[in-house]
């Protein structure tokens, strides 16, 4: 019974054993995106990864058929593979039956089947790649290896002493093409650097520039120079950037496209390396450019702006286009040609296209305005007419038709003239539409009432009426008095005048009437303007200057006479003396009515005297005399900082002297004196530079702490530029070391100098205060005067916290102060004091003086009122007020007035801790009487009010 039972196992147990052999894994789930494989590889994969199976017992386990052709087919056999030559080093065959190469077997690969990209520095037999057996390997050019006459020894033999002693060796072989390989064997930076060495001992010595935009100058160089030194160390090369006053002057400040030459010096491959770097870092930096059309004629601008050109330019494009208007009035217009030639048109003086975006885009945006310009060259005509020059003034501007409108009306621009004396309109646009725009210009000028208003008629008993008319026009014009009369009788005056005399005025008006008024109130105006009011002085334009600085408000001042100062054009007119009284000059109106007698006896009086003082104020200046000097270019600029300084220090009576150059010729004019005294220093100082330039090659190297760097450099550099132009001397500051370059007198003044500035530097003390937020304003003082005073008087920086601020990621060498470091992060209780040690202390102990004064006296407190009740605390005038302040000591400061009475207002209370007390119960007693007030109305009689009051008021 029991046999049986244990012969047979349960329903539950057989199904157990059933699936006891079978472990579901994912691979048991087909993928349906994998490629299908062949029966031959699914078998064996499935033989590989499927788990043994658990037998319960070993007799039982099935026996595996190993010589089954089914479950494991023979490998075909291969042709034996080509003999090489095998070292101690060969590959092996490792134990998969993979081979192995550097250690890794092939299986680790990826499965991909794609073999691996082979070095193009593999030549022949694939080489065997060994850890630490790297192959490096560099092509010379024949010309920039060193010939045989100037090496030493062969190249194998200088290859051999090379070997001897590093530690890649090196192999040299020539090429069929004639170039030079030179390979070292070792690990990588091993043998990059036995290469860099090698080629430096038999490379040619190039010196190649390299054109950078000159705004990705300051990056190339890094803060610091750490960029640039960088460069240098990585490359081998020496890399020299121009100095800024050294470097070719822009065009432009605004012009991104300028460039500067970068030298770069060191064999073949260090030059390329440090030129791949320099461009890699000026590509990235000047992605985006700033450039101007400076080709383009200012008669081009309006047909280029317009015709949907710079739309299509910008659309979709990474640029921007800026085409500036175009000018009515200019000095040269074109000419009509003759013969049906093109017109010649000039390239704008002084206003130009501006194109800002990615450097391709305005490239392309640069070709395409060009080719539109040279298209309009030939499409454009001129057409020109006379017509009275006080009509121009209503085609186009500000008393006719703006431009764009003009040239959207007609398709063609008005071109005017700024000479006076020129009556010439041009008219510029394509031929089918130049004289439709003509007719158009004509109509506008003619649309215009015109009369003559000559101004000499009211002065026909004056001997020189037309001179007096003169120099009443010219008043009026500088006193603005004719643009006031136009604005108030939109009339329009053209007032023309020349060396004889005045013009009759030319009045235009749309309405009559206006015209009339307009003409009756200049007829008062002139008539207010006799002789007798006005004076004349010769006077030499050389001193117009001086006297529009220093004597023209006094004359107005202590005589009550203007000065009218010829300016521009008029240099050599007459200096006008006007009498305007002793009235404020913004006080004072234009008179309109004929002076009495006695008037003009007191206008005689003090132009008089007016004219004698000028005339002294002249008369005590030596005689004028003109001088030259030659003197070579390359000291223009020296001497003209040398002149700027020597004129500044002048004596304030001493006219100074006005010095100009042409070409290397330096012109001098004014009393001579002074021109005497400033050539003799001039020529004192080219001399001393010509003799200076022949110490040029000194050098004075001497050590400075390099965490004082950037006192020394100053913000953008501008402590070392002032160095260099005080001592004259080439400055560099490099780690730890300042060098010093020029004249050994000047030099070893500038070391003494910085020298003894690394001295004070080192006695440097920083404090960092404990100071309240609440009282950094007081202690700031309105607009920094209580801190400035502090930082001068003790030589010191004061930082108050701030909000900080974004630092930027391209931060360079013209950043590298003490200001532009990226300043201690503060907290906002803190207020860093730092400088000299002994003027630190002092400037912390003033500060904390007067931070305890504040505390001192800042107790507040507050009380609220009724807006109804506000004006009998303040009183009449504000006396209950101001006595309470008085009394108390205390400030008292009460909010503007509401509307609403009943509302309630605070009054602050401030000062020391016993001020503000005082003053809070004075104010308390005040609203408790406030508060217990009843007011009640009742009527009274009108006739009883005057007895209710009393005389006076007493009751």
């Amino acid at each position: 019974m029991t046999d049986n039972v244990a012969a047979e196992p349960s329903a539950a147990s057989q199904l157990l054993q059933q699936h006891a052999t079978h472990h579901v894994t994912v691979e048991d789930v087909v993928d349906e995106e994998l490629p299908l494989k062949s029966a031959a590889s699914t078998e064996v994969a499935t033989a590989e990864s499927a788990p043994p199976a658990e037998a319960p017992k070993p007799a039982k386990m099935a026996n595996i058929a190993t010589q089954s052709r089914e479950l494991f087919p023979e490998l075909g056999t291969t042709p034996a593979p080509v003999a090489r030559p095998t070292g101690i080093w060969a590959k092996r065959t490792g134990a998969n039956g993979t081979s192995e190469s550097n250690g890794t077997p092939q299986t680790s690969a990826p499965p991909s089947g794609a073999a691996t990209p082979t070095p193009l520095a593999v030549r022949g037999p694939a080489n065997i790649s060994i850890p630490g057996r790297n192959v490096e390997y560099t092509l010379l050019e024949p010309q920039h290896v060193l010939p045989r006459a100037q090496l030493k020894k062969p190249l194998p033999d200088i290859a051999k002493d090379f070997n001897r002693r590093s530690r890649a060796p090196i192999k040299v072989s020539t090429m069929a093409d004639g170039k030079v390989r030179v390979e070292a064997t070792g690990a990588q930076d091993i043998a990059t650097q036995a290469l860099k060495d090698f080629i430096n001992q038999i490379g040619t010595k190039l010196s190649i520039k390299v054109s950078i935009p000159r705004s990705t100058r300051a990056h190339v160089i890094g803060k610091g120079g750490s960029t640039i030194k960088a460069l240098q160390e990585r490359t081998g090369a020496r890399i020299q950037m121009p100095r800024v006053e050294d470097a070719p002057a822009a065009a432009d400040d605004e012009d991104d496209d300028s460039t500067i030459d970068v030298l770069i010096e060191g064999n073949s491959q260090q030059a390329a390396a440090a030129r791949n770097a320099i461009l890699k870092i000026a590509g990235e930096r000047a992605a985006n450019v700033n450039t101007r059309l400076k080709g383009i004629p200012a008669e081009f601008f309006p047909f280029i702006a317009k015709n949907g050109l710079i739309s299509s330019l910008e659309q979709g494009r990474e640029v921007q286009v800026q085409v500036p208007s175009h000018p009515i009035r200019v000095a040269h217009p074109p000419v009509a040609p003759q013969g049906g030639q093109p017109p010649v048109f000039y390239p704008a003086a002084d206003n130009f296209i501006q194109l800002t975006g990615e450097r391709d885009a305005v490239r392309a945006a640069k070709e395409q305005i060009e080719r539109r310009a040279e298209e309009l060259r030939q499409q454009l005509a001129v057409d020109q007419f006379s017509l009275n020059k006080g009509r121009h003034q209503f085609i186009v501007g500000d008393k006719g038709i703006p431009q764009d409108q003009f040239f959207d009306q007609t398709g063609c621009i008005v071109v005017l003239p700024a000479d006076d004396d020129d009556e010439t309109v041009t008219i510029i646009g394509p031929s089918d539409k130049i004289t439709p725009a003509s007719d158009v210009a004509m109509d506008l000028a003619m649309n215009m009432q015109s009369s003559n208003l000559d101004i000499t008629r009211y002065f026909r008993q004056v001997p020189s009426a037309a001179a007096h008319a003169r120099n009443v026009t010219r008043y009026l014009r500088e006193r603005k008095e004719i643009e006031r009369l136009e604005k108030l009788h939109h009339v329009h005056f053209n007032t023309p005048f020349n060396a004889n005399g005045a013009l009759p005025w030319e009045l235009y008006a749309r309405d009559g009437k206006n015209a009339i008024r307009a003409s009756n109130e200049v007829k008062g105006i002139v008539e207010g303007h006799p002789p007798a009011r006005i004076a004349t002085a010769a006077v030499d334009p050389f001193f117009h200057a001086y006297l529009q600085k220093e004597a023209r408000p006094k004359v107005r001042q202590d005589y009550g006479v203007h000065l009218v100062i010829p300016q521009g054009s008029e240099a050599d007119a007459p200096l006008l003396l006007v009498y305007e009284g002793r009235t404020s000059p913004d006080s004072y109106e234009i008179p309109r009515a004929q002076p009495s007698q006695a008037d003009l006896l007191e206008m005689q009086k003090w132009l008089n005297e007016a004219q004698a003082y000028i005339t002294g104020l002249i008369a005590q200046q030596d005689p004028l005399t003109a001088a030259t000097m030659d003197v070579p270019t390359k000291f223009h600029e020296k001497l003209r900082r040398f002149i700027k300084k020597e004129q500044e220090n002048r004596p304030e009576s001493q006219i100074p002297v006005r010095v100009s150059n042409t070409g290397s010729i330096i012109n001098f004019r004014g009393p001579s004196s002074a021109v005497e005294s400033l050539m003799a220093k001039c020529q004192a100082f080219i001399e001393q530079e010509k003799e200076d330039e022949k110490e040029r090659g000194f050098i004075l190297e001497f050590e400075f702490p390099q965490k004082f760097a950037n006192h020394l450099i100053g913000k953008g550099g501008s402590n070392i530029r002032e160095l260099r132009d005080k001592f004259d001397v080439d400055i560099q500051v490099n780690d730890g070391k300042v060098q010093l370059k020029g004249p050994k007198a000047k030099a070893e003044a500038a070391r003494a100098h910085i020298s003894a500035l690394g001295r004070q530097l080192q006695d440097e003390a920083t404090h960092v205060l404990k100071i309240e937020p609440k009282f950094h304003r007081e202690l700031i003082g309105a607009q920094g005067a209580q801190i400035n005073r502090l930082q001068t008087r003790y030589k010191v920086i004061i930082n108050f916290p701030r909000t900080a601020k974004p630092a930027k990621d391209d931060e360079s060498v013209a950043d590298s102060s003490d200001a532009g470091k990226p300043r201690r992060q503060q907290a906002p209780d803190e207020v860093i004091v730092r400088g000299p040690k002994r003027g630190a202390d002092e400037a912390r102990d003033e500060i904390l003086s007067l931070l305890q004064y504040l505390k001192d006296n800042s107790f507040t407190d507050s009380i609220t009122f009724q807006q109804k009740q506000l004006p009998s605390l303040i009183g009449s005038g504000g006396t209950v007020l101001e006595q309470l302040r008085q009394s108390s000591g205390a400030r008292i400061d009460i909010p503007s007035a509401k509307e609403d009475g009943d509302a309630e207002v605070e009054i602050q209370i401030k000062g020391t801790k016993a001020q503000v007390a005082a003053a809070k119960k004075a104010l308390q007693e005040k609203k408790a009487v406030f508060d217990d007030t009843v007011v009640k109305t009742i009527d009274v009689d009108r006739k009883y009010h005057k007895t209710l009051i009393g005389t006076g008021g007493k009751y």
